[in-house]
């Protein structure tokens, strides 16, 4: 059940085929190139990179200050002046957190990428020193574009016992 044979061996239907394959060759075009794709790809790879790497730093100064307020915090709980009551106790003024604290971060290494430390000290019971750190941070990738970028802010809250 083929169509007619042409002399050169084919059927039509082979015929139809053969000219449906050119037509579709013929809107085909396989010439181009790889690369303004592989640029792009590359260029988002890239940003993904270094955005995860800017999280990552600021994730690590905000955990950096942290620790700088709680050691701010401990070192303001230990420098109490003794209760004045008939059984041995510690009393923590505001004043008193305040000026431990700035001691103790006077006394340690703050990273120089931060930048306008503010620390506020208080003691809500008389018995707890509560620090509040606050300071602007310059992120390493960032800091050719500018002095400073992201605020970071840190609370600390240790409690002073006497033990005798």
């Amino acid at each position: 059940m083929s169509g007619p044979v042409r002399g050169d061996g084919s059927s039509a239907a082979q015929r139809m085929v053969d000219r449906l394959r050119s037509l579709c060759r013929a809107g085909r075009t396989d010439e181009g190139s790889i690369t303004p794709l592989t640029i792009g790809f590359a260029s988002i790879a890239l940003a993904l990179i270094l955005l995860a790497a800017l999280i990552t730093d600021m994730w690590l100064a905000h955990r950096k200050l942290f620790a700088l307020a709680d050691s701010a915090a401990l070192a303001a709980a230990e420098s109490f002046d003794p209760a004045p009551t008939e059984e041995p106790g510690i009393l923590l003024t505001d004043d008193g957190v305040s000026t431990a604290a700035r001691e103790y971060l006077n006394a340690v290494d703050v990273s120089p990428r931060y930048s306008d430390v503010r620390l506020v000290g208080s003691s809500p019971d008389g018995l707890s020193a509560h620090v509040d750190l606050r300071a602007t941070y310059t992120p390493v990738l960032l800091s050719p574009f500018g002095t400073s970028w992201i605020e970071l802010e840190a609370s600390a809250t240790v409690r002073g016992a006497l033990r005798l």
